[in-house]
C-alpha cells in the first residue's frame, strides 16, 4: 500500500535537513510503512497512540452525533496533554505539523509547553472549527501558494498575517529523472503497455475526491473517436474506508464499455518510471493542496490536464504548459484530452514548457533552506 504526498514532502525535507543543527524526531499516532522509511534514514520515531475515537479518517468523526463529538473533543484535550508531557520531558524546541489534524492533536499541548509550532497546510481547509483552532494555535503557518492562502478565512488570515507565509512545494529533480533499477521493457511487459497507443495515466490515491470517476466518464466519450488509446489508474485506496471506491470505478468502466481499455496498476514504487512511459497525464482531483504527482509529471515533460485546484492554479498556465479545467468538469477534461490525443506536436510543446516551469520554480533545496531559517529563528526566540 502506498505512501502519499505528505510523506514524500516530509521525506524530502528530512533528507536535506542539516543534522548538525537539527535533531528530528517523528511522533506518529500509529506505526507503519512511513515510520519504517524514516527509521531507515536513522531518524528516531515515537508512536504515541491517541484515544480510539481519534483514530478515524475520512471525516468519520464529523458524521457522529453530538454526544460522540463532545467526547471526541475531550479526547483531543487528553491527547494534547499527553503530547505536552512528551514535549516537556524530551525538551523539544520546535514542532512541525504536516496537516491540520496533526496541529489539532498537539497545538494546545505545545502552547502549554511553550514550544512553537509550524503548520504546513498541504491540503484543502474544509472544517470551520478545526481549521480556525489550528490557525489560532500555530506559531507559524505555511501555505503552498497565495491562492491556497486566500481560499478560506480571509479575515482570520489577515488578522494573523504576521505568522502566515508562502512556501511552495519543492521537487528533487535528480530523483524524478534518474533511471530506476527496472528496464523500460520490463515495466511495459508487466503492465501490458503498448507504445503504439496513446497512453494516459491518472496518478492518485483511489479516493473519490481524487476524481478517477471523472476521468473514466471523459474517457468514455473519447473512446469511440480514438480507439487506439489506453487509460491507466496508478494508485491504491490506502485506507479501508476508501476500498469500495475501486468497485465503483470497475462498475463505471463496464457501464461505459471500457473493459480492456482501462487498467488498474495499484501503488508502485516505480511510479515515476511508469509515468515516464505515458503520453498524457490527467489529474481530475476535486480538491488538492498542491498536487505533487502533477509536478513530477511536469518535471518529466508530460502534458497535463488538471483540475484548477490548490497550487496547480499557479503552477499550470492554461494552454502554455498544460490545461486547467474546473473541478468536476467532465466535458472540459474531454475537450483538452482530445486535443492532446490528436496533436502529438502539442503534447511535445506543452511538455517542454511544463519541464521548464518545474526547473525554474519548484526546486526542493531552496525550500528546505527557508524552513531551516524559520525554525532557527523560532528556536532562538524561546531559548
Amino acid at each position: 500500500m502506498g505512501l502519499g504526498g505528505n510523506f514524500l514532502t516530509q521525506k524530502l525535507i528530512l533528507e536535506r535537513l542539516d543534522r548538525s543543527t537539527f535533531n528530528p524526531i517523528i511522533i506518529s499516532p500509529r506505526d507503519g510503512a512511513a515510520l519504517e522509511k524514516y527509521r531507515d534514514m536513522s531518524i528516531p520515531c515515537e508512536v504515541l497512540a491517541p484515544p480510539k475515537s481519534l483514530d478515524k479518517y475520512g471525516g468519520a468523526i464529523l458524521r457522529h452525533n453530538l454526544f460522540t463529538k463532545v467526547n471526541t473533543c475531550l479526547d483531543v484535550l487528553s491527547y494534547n496533554y499527553k503530547l505536552y508531557k512528551y514535549l516537556k520531558k524530551n525538551k523539544i524546541d520546535i514542532v512541525y505539523t504536516n496537516c491540520v489534524r496533526a496541529q489539532m492533536s498537539i497545538g494546545l499541548g505545545a502552547i502549554l509547553a511553550g514550544v512553537p509550532t509550524t503548520l504546513y497546510v498541504k491540503g484543502e481547509l474544509i472544517n470551520p472549527i478545526i481549521d480556525r483552532v489550528c490557525i489560532c494555535t500555530a506559531t507559524k503557518i505555511m501555505f503552498f501558494c497565495q491562492q491556497n492562502r486566500d481560499d478560506r478565512y480571509q479575515r482570520l488570515i489577515k488578522f494573523f498575517k504576521h505568522k502566515v507565509t508562502i512556501l511552495p512545494i519543492g521537487m528533487d529533480l535528480a530523483k524524478v529523472r534518474e533511471r530506476r533499477h527496472q528496464s523500460e521493457k520490463a515495466i511495459q511487459s508487466e503492465i501490458g503497455f503498448d507504445p503504439a497507443k496513446v497512453n494516459t495515466v491518472v496518478i492518485a490515491q483511489l479516493y473519490r475526491p481524487k476524481g478517477q470517476h471523472l476521468a473514466i466518464e471523459a474517457f468514455g466519450k473519447i473512446g469511440d473517436a480514438y480507439p487506439n488509446c489506453h487509460l491507466y489508474l496508478l494508485g491504491d485506496h490506502v485506507l479501508e474506508e476508501y476500498r469500495s471506491y475501486k468497485a465503483e470505478l470497475e462498475t463505471l468502466i463496464e457501464q461505459r464499455g471500457l473493459k480492456g481499455k482501462v487498467s488498474f496498476l495499484g501503488w508502485r514504487e516505480d511510479s515515476i518510471d511508469v509515468v515516464r512511459l505515458m503520453d498524457i497525464v490527467v489529474h481530475p482531483s476535486l480538491a488538492e493542496g498542491f498536487g505533487r504527482a502533477v509536478l513530477e509529471a511536469m518535471a518529466l515533460g508530460k502534458p497535463v490536464v488538471a483540475s484548477a485546484v490548490g497550487g496547480l492554479r499557479e503552477a499550470i498556465l492554461h494552454s502554455e504548459n498544460g490545461y486547467l479545467v474546473q473541478p468536476g468538469d467532465v466535458d472540459g477534461i474531454e475537450r483538452c484530452w482530445r486535443k492532446l490525443i490528436a496533436e502529438p506536436e502539442l503534447r511535445s510543446r506543452l511538455g517542454v514548457n511544463a519541464r521548464g516551469t518545474v526547473e525554474d520554480r519548484f526546486q526542493i533545496d531552496d525550500k528546505v533552506f527557508q524552513i531551516m531559517e524559520l525554525w532557527s529563528k523560532l528556536a532562538s526566540k524561546v531559548s
